[in-house]
């Protein structure tokens, strides 16, 4: 019986006046260094096997332009993969490469780099000199920092370094001038340079899961922004640069410390989405929260928003100001009555503490309901709740 290594050299024998060949998903261990006589090869797929290495033969295919390595077991790659020219596309991901040679500094055609998810500590000077290069992803390795020839990217337009361990970025980032999406997410920034405000065309920036406390002033200089990012931070306030982001659509403050957002009613983006503890935050809620209201719970239709708003305000000071009494209870449910001259019909509330999150929810339900049991099946469609486990 033929071997694995003997089909894939026939194969490749068989297939040198193609200009694409598919070896993806074949399990292959290793490549022949056949696969250099390939000089007509354009497209190379070889993800999902168990590639370790490559021969140094791979440099000979001049005429490649794409080749997807990824989901291999790579650890390295050879000086020769800087011969491939006419290379434009280059997946990576899915490795273990702890370093890359100098020589990827060679593939002056390649527009597209993915390298995410292996185990890059460093990055070579030479991957400066990749002035195509439009899009690099560098998502979860574990970077510390970036060589400032990153600065020389000058065509590059997505940058992805979530899941590092950078704290600081190169003052050259700012030259960066034709970016447009930057993910800094899930790292270890407690600063941000003054220079990314030179950013001009960035319309993308995720800053979240780091150490910020605060954003500098030139930040507010980013006026193609529209998506920022700031979640699982330390802010306590709200950045003030925020204000001067007139392209600004969409915001996710979410689990910061932040107690006022009434700098965001003045906002000049009609179209501002706000995402705060994890919700779409209609515009009534952006005051100071010791400024939000009780009442709100009675015409508030989301019941995340519903639920927020009985976190923030606290049950006690709920059933204070809306005069509510207890009709019922049963279990980890009461059901709640405003007595409070606010609609026209009495109002009934449902109220449950969940065991597994601790978080209040509160559903109006019909008047006519005068047992928390009775309420609960109508809140899951005449399904009574013995039914079910509560703790679920």
């Amino acid at each position: 019986m033929m071997s694995q290594m003997e089909e894939v050299r026939q194969l490749i024998l068989n297939s040198l006046d193609e200009t694409e060949l598919s070896l993806g998903g074949k399990q292959l261990a290793s490549l022949p260094a056949e696969i250099g006589q390939l000089h007509s090869l354009t497209k190379l797929n070889l993800s999902g096997n168990q590639l370790a290495s490559l021969p140094a033969e791979i440099g000979q295919l001049h005429s490649l332009t794409y080749l997807n390595l990824s989901l291999n077991q790579l650890a390295s790659l050879p000086a020769e993969i800087g011969q491939l020219h006419s290379l434009t596309y280059l997946n990576l991901s899915l490795n273990q490469l702890a370093s890359l040679p100098a020589e990827i500094g060679q593939l002056h055609s390649l527009t597209y780099l993915n390298l995410s998810l292996n185990q890059l500590a460093s990055l070579p000077a030479k991957i400066g000199q990749l002035h195509s290069l439009t899009y690099l992803d560098l998502k979860y390795n574990q970077l510390a920092s970036l060589p400032a020839e990153i600065g020389q990217l000058h065509s590059l337009t997505y940058l992805y370094l979530e899941g590092n361990q950078l704290a600081s970025l190169p003052e050259k980032i700012g030259q960066l001038h034709s970016l447009r999406e930057l993910d800094l997410g899930d790292n270890q920034f407690a600063s941000l340079p003054p220079e990314i405000g030179q950013l001009h065309s960035l319309t993308y920036l995720n800053l979240s899961f780091n150490q910020l406390a605060s954003l500098p002033a030139e930040i507010g200089q980013l006026h193609s922004l529209t998506k920022l990012y700031l979640s699982s931070n330390q802010f306590a306030s709200l950045p003030p640069e925020i204000g001067q982001l007139h392209s600004l659509t969409y915001l996710n403050l979410s689990d910061n410390s932040i107690q006022d957002l009434s700098l965001l009613a003045n906002h000049p983006n009609p179209e501002l989405t706000v995402y705060c503890f994890h919700v779409k935050l209609p515009r009534r809620y952006w005051t100071h929260l010791n400024q939000w209201q009780a009442e709100w719970l009675l015409t508030e239709p989301n019941a995340e928003v519903r639920r927020v708003l009985i976190q923030q305000i606290g049950c006690d000071r709920i059933c204070q100001e809306l005069a509510t009494q207890t009709i019922d209870t049963w279990r980890e449910y009461t059901l709640l009555k405003i007595n409070a001259d606010i609609d026209v019909e009495p109002i009934h509330l449902l109220k449950m503490t969940c065991p597994s999150t601790n978080h209040l929810h509160v559903l109006r339900v019909p008047p006519t309901l005068t047992f928390a049991r009775e309420a609960i099946r109508w809140v899951n469609w005449d399904v009574d709740p013995e039914a079910f486990a509560v703790e679920t």
